[in-house]
């Protein structure tokens, strides 16, 4: 009986020992027999190992779940959240902890592609009080719409296409005061509405 449990330990501590190596299944940065990125992945600031700069997961080479982002002393700066359907929810930090900027990004992977990661919909920037400082619509990666707020009030609405401007609307206490237009980056009129 004693025999068969120091075998069994044996056996055992073999098996752990022949995983921790290089390719152990809890070891980070592996890559599957095609050469994409495969569980948990960690990356750093310095060769010592000692201050993280990124973690998270892959499958497929594709990122999953959560990645967050490092400075160089420790604080987290960004993080991702990864859905299924190649959406993410990335949010930027302020030193403090706070939520600094917030939005949604695609990440887009194709046969003989090289991957692409662009920014969607809405993106909201915040002050360190947590007000409302400026929204940004992006379609497919470029502008088309940036709103800007002070106070909690939106001021300025410029509209794009191409990324270029082709009408900014001011508020004053939540009124339009006034209108311009643009054609091809060149301004081509300007109203006043009060």
């Amino acid at each position: 009986m004693y025999l068969s449990r120091l075998l069994l330990l044996f056996g055992l501590a073999v098996l752990l020992h022949a995983c921790a190596g290089a390719r152990g299944f809890w070891n980070p940065n592996r890559s599957d027999r095609h050469g994409l990125a495969r569980g948990r992945w960690r990356t750093y600031h310095d060769d010592a190992k000692k201050q993280l700069f990124t973690s998270g997961q892959y499958r497929h080479g594709r990122p999953v779940r959560t990645f967050r982002y490092f400075s160089a002393t420790g604080a987290l700066e960004r993080s991702e959240v990864y859905g299924r359907d190649g959406l993410c929810e990335v949010t930027y930090w302020h030193p403090d902890g706070k939520v600094a900027r917030r939005g949604t990004a695609q990440w887009v992977t194709g046969q003989g592609k090289a991957p692409r990661f662009y920014w969607y919909g809405p993106w909201t920037s915040y002050d360190p009080a947590g007000q409302v400082t400026d929204v940004q619509t992006y379609i497919d990666g470029t502008i088309t719409r940036a709103e800007k707020y002070e106070d909690g009030k939106l001021t300025q609405v410029e509209t794009y296409e191409g990324n270029k401007t082709t009408r900014t609307e001011s508020y004053q206490d939540g009124q339009l005061i006034r209108v311009e237009t643009f054609e091809k980056g060149l301004r081509t009129g300007n109203t006043n509405t009060l």
